[in-house]
């Protein structure tokens, strides 16, 4: 690793007075171009003492975790990787990882200090799980200083994979988990919803963990570019002249990417496509197909569904979200009065007043490979209930499907804890 010790604006907190005076320190890991063999990047890392078990940076995470001083430990990392870059020569330039957890990042003293277009943040896949809503905000507010988006530990959980095109991250990271592992049918899913985003967006995928040659040819045939790990800090490697440099690994963010939109469902289904008039008869079936196929998805989809008022979340369909919410990544329920949880594992919105999804019946499924949605206004009549119209959009286009996913996302309530 590039780096030594050095004395931080910010000393560990609390975190460093339980471990002792001057027992973290931060390193820097170099991130390669696995197919030409250059530094492309380096990632900020911080261990503890020698001598302890918080040697491993690993290990130093799960036990500032374990004792809620997590954002101690980020805010650490951050300082040193600030220090870091502005006195290293080697670090300047280049990209520059920093994992930060998202409840972290309003506390950072100094963010105008990371220059736009070299910093990555770097983010851990289960907070895509745990605090979507939160966290599609905390990449909007990133994203405006210019940085990048990384997400970390990507196959751990097939969960995370179904909130990939939410957060339509810079980076993919793949664990270390998948290059030791033999190859299996989980992997092979892995591969395959990694292959359909990065197709789309053209994100880079980086492998972490690499400590052999072999674990390089196992890196590249799971469709990583870059990669880190023991392999290439062993060999001291230093990055090549920009000049010279062969690598066209790019890990700056697009413009817009993961916008966050400021339309209901309905309304950016609407633009620029025909609606359709329906009785809530035919809608209501169309609606089980797409649940149907949800269902499916094994825990690698996103369904959200608003229902106008609490009542149209009839038992029925209480019972139906709730066989989905156990083979899926994530279900949410939005309507007027519905509860917090309106069934087991199904997290519940109460849409506020004046909000326009109150008039919307909206049906998102959001898969790897599938993706649709059903967005339909109500149009006042009065009546038997299946009579009633709707002027509906079915979509199958996949940036809508995430447009809309994101409107209904960010109007759940913070997530509560066990989730």
């Amino acid at each position: 690793m590039t780096g030594e010790p050095t004395t931080r604006e910010y000393d560990g907190g609390a975190l460093e007075t339980l471990l002792g005076p001057n027992s973290l320190h931060t390193d820097f890991s170099p991130i390669v171009d696995l197919l030409t063999r250059e530094v492309v990047g380096y990632e900020a890392i911080v261990s503890g003492p020698a001598d302890s078990a918080f040697a491993n940076p690993s290990a130093l995470a799960s036990a500032a975790r374990a004792m809620d001083m997590t954002v101690d430990l980020d805010l650490f990392r951050w300082s040193g990787a600030v220090e870091g870059a502005a006195r290293i020569e080697s670090l300047q330039n280049l990209p520059l990882f920093i994992a930060i957890d998202p409840d972290t990042l309003p506390h950072l003293p100094d963010r105008a200090h990371v220059d736009a277009g070299t910093a990555v943040l770097q983010i851990d896949e289960t907070a895509l799980i745990r605090r979507p809503a939160q966290l599609l905000r905390t990449v909007a507010d990133a994203r405006r200083l210019g940085w990048a988006i990384a997400v970390d530990h990507v196959g751990v959980r097939p969960e995370s994979l179904a909130l990939l095109p939410l957060l339509e991250p810079d980076v993919v990271k793949l664990d270390r988990s998948l290059i030791a592992a033999k190859p299996s049918r989980f992997i092979a899913r892995v591969v395959n919803a990694v292959a359909a985003y990065t197709e789309r967006t053209g994100a880079v995928v980086m492998a972490e963990g690499i400590d052999t040659e072999d674990g390089v040819s196992i890196a590249i045939a799971l469709g990583a570019r870059v990669g880190q790990g023991k392999y290439f800090t062993d060999q001291s490697l230093a990055p090549v002249d920009p000049s010279a440099r062969l690598s066209p690994v790019n890990f700056r963010t697009s413009p817009g990417r993961g916008a966050l939109p400021r339309s209901s469902p309905c309304q950016l289904a609407a633009a620029g496509r025909d609606s359709k008039p329906s009785t809530k008869r035919l809608l209501v079936e169309v609606s089980k197909g797409l649940e149907s196929i949800a269902s499916q998805s094994l825990q690698t989809a996103v369904i959200l569904g608003s229902f106008e008022k609490r009542e149209h979340f009839t038992p029925h369909t209480a019972h139906r979200w709730e066989v989905m919410a156990t083979r899926a990544a994530l279900v949410g329920a939005l309507a007027a009065g519905i509860d917090s949880e309106p069934a087991p594992r199904v997290r519940g919105a109460d849409l506020e007043l004046g909000d326009p999804v109150r008039e919307e019946w909206v049906v998102v499924v959001l898969s790897p490979h599938f993706s649709a949605v059903l967005a339909a206004k109500d149009m006042g009549d009065t009546g038997p209930d299946m009579n009633r119209r709707f002027s509906y959009v079915l979509s199958h286009d996949p940036q809508l499907v995430v447009d809309c996913a994101r409107s209904l996302l960010l109007r759940l309530p913070v997530e509560r804890t066990g989730l």
